[in-house]
């Protein structure tokens, strides 16, 4: 799934619970499975800064992000 500038910002803004929905079907779609609980406020807050910036996702930063929480929170 490739996300335009303007579908980015709109997930940026939005709050924590529906970000994480969005990427956890995002993974889904990719043959991921991302834990159902929201991740920290904090966890989500380095999440959105992968949205920002020029206008491209870090895919390998969003990875890292998502990694180092799926090690923290196995069981998810």
């Amino acid at each position: 799934m490739k996300l335009d500038r303007e579908t980015m910002e709109k997930l940026a803004r939005s709050d924590d619970a529906t970000l994480w929905g969005t990427v956890r079907k995002i993974a889904g779609e990719k043959g991921f499975r991302l834990p159902e609980a929201t991740p920290p406020h904090e966890t989500m807050e380095r999440l959105r800064g992968t949205l920002s910036g020029n206008g491209t996702l870090s895919l390998s930063e969003a990875v890292r992000v998502i990694a180092a929480y799926r090690k923290e929170h196995p069981n998810g």
